[in-house]
């Protein structure tokens, strides 16, 4: 998409980005004139202060840049509670959202726990401004009682119990960017003024390239660029080292490798996204916009089984949703609505939530255990783990 086809930012959003603009401006002169991409996507979405995650403007919904399921409708988390609530009565413990959003996948999750009188909504959430959004939203719909239950952090916990949910999370790590060229692998990089530049990839870069090759049983084809998530693996130990006993589940776009690498996905899955509009210009207007990347869900699972968690599951959305009653929810659901007009709005939630063409396929679930050895409810029907 061409950068004319997209909205004109105000002059307040305008002065933010050129600010953000700035300050990668001069991270870049102090590096020496050049710096990775994966720096130069950390910094325009998690700046203090002025990163597109990190600052005021909407993301979420209507009137922000994009959707995700929980902004569709509340019948994903609620659906998503129930395969909540089957674990914590195995195990016990608590329910954490890593990077909540809006606040609305924790607004319609937590009334389906309400019954149970032992459990604490953690929200590990980077930016403060999102936190106000959230507790904004959450006091406004939650009764006093269910608020109470609600504890946002600032860092992962040391030890924790329970269930880890992650939904559009892993996305939003940054990824390096690489070219296979005729002298060697290269490095996609940032240079002054906000210009695209390349090095010869490091000693990371290579090895983790490396092994895909090994894994897909061809090199990477000259010519072909890409992105590789050196963040997954220390993301997913990171939990492991967290998680005492439970289950974590993770929502994505995403492939297995196999796909992910495909010959004909030879320009990668970098995209963005600004006000409901996807293009490709990762430079346009910086803070204003998000930059993400589909999961190597390959690469989830080999983190995770490098540190002793285990796969439990992995399926489309529509799957994991249908398996966990989403249709009975929705029928309940149903029978409180007075008007021809709402019964069509629920009727396209569901569709959206679950059709190939929408959400339903392009989304996968996965789902990772530790000290946990019961099958999910959520995996019955379908399981796609030997795709990956």
């Amino acid at each position: 998409m061409q950068k004319a086809t997209l909205p004109e930012p105000d002059a307040i959003a305008l002065a933010h980005s050129e600010r953000l603009r700035d300050r990668i401006a001069e991270t870049i002169s102090q590096a020496g004139g050049v710096v990775s991409f994966a720096d130069y996507m950390q910094q325009a979405l998690y700046e203090p202060g002025l990163g597109y995650y990190m600052a005021g403007a909407a993301k979420f919904g209507a009137d922000g840049d994009f959707v995700t399921a929980p902004e569709v409708s509340p019948l994903f988390g609620q659906a998503l509670a129930v395969q909540t609530a089957e674990i914590l009565d195995d195990v016990g413990g608590n329910v954490l959202e890593l990077g909540a959003g809006s606040g609305k996948l924790a607004a319609s999750v937590i009334p389906e726990l309400a019954a149970r009188s032992d459990f604490t909504y953690y929200i590990l959430e980077p930016s403060a401004e999102l936190i106000q959004r959230q507790e904004q939203l959450l006091s406004l719909v939650l009764p006093a009682e269910m608020m109470a239950r609600v504890q946002w952090l600032d860092a992962l916990p040391d030890s924790f119990t329970g269930v880890v949910l992650a939904n559009e999370v892993m996305d939003a790590l940054p990824v390096e960017r690489f070219r296979a060229d005729p002298e060697g692998l290269h490095q996609m990089c940032v240079a002054d003024q906000l210009a695209s530049t390349h090095r010869p990839a490091g000693e990371a870069l290579i090895k983790a390239v490396a092994a895909l090759e090994v894994d897909l049983g061809s090199p990477i084809p000259l010519g072909y660029e890409s992105e590789v998530c050196l963040l997954m693996a220390p993301w997913i130990h990171s939990l492991e080292a967290m998680l005492h006993k439970g289950v974590a589940i993770l929502i994505d776009y995403g492939y297995p490798r196999r796909e992910y690498y495909s010959d004909e996905r030879n320009n990668g899955t970098l995209a963005c996204y600004y006000r409901h509009r996807m293009h490709d210009d990762v430079f346009f207007l910086p803070g204003l916009q998000d930059i993400t990347a589909h999961v190597d869900f390959t690469a989830v699972v080999e983190a995770a089984v490098a540190c002793e968690m285990e796969l439990l599951g992995y399926a489309s959305q529509s799957a994991f949703l249908l398996d966990n009653d989403l249709l009975k929810i929705a029928d309940t659901v149903s029978t409180t609505l007075t008007s021809e007009a709402d019964r069509i709005s629920l009727a396209r939630q569901i569709k959206t939530l679950t059709l190939p063409g929408e959400m339903g396929e392009r989304f996968q679930v996965m789902a990772l255990g530790k000290g946990y050895d019961r099958p999910l409810r959520g995996f019955q029907t379908q399981d796609l783990a030997y795709r990956l």
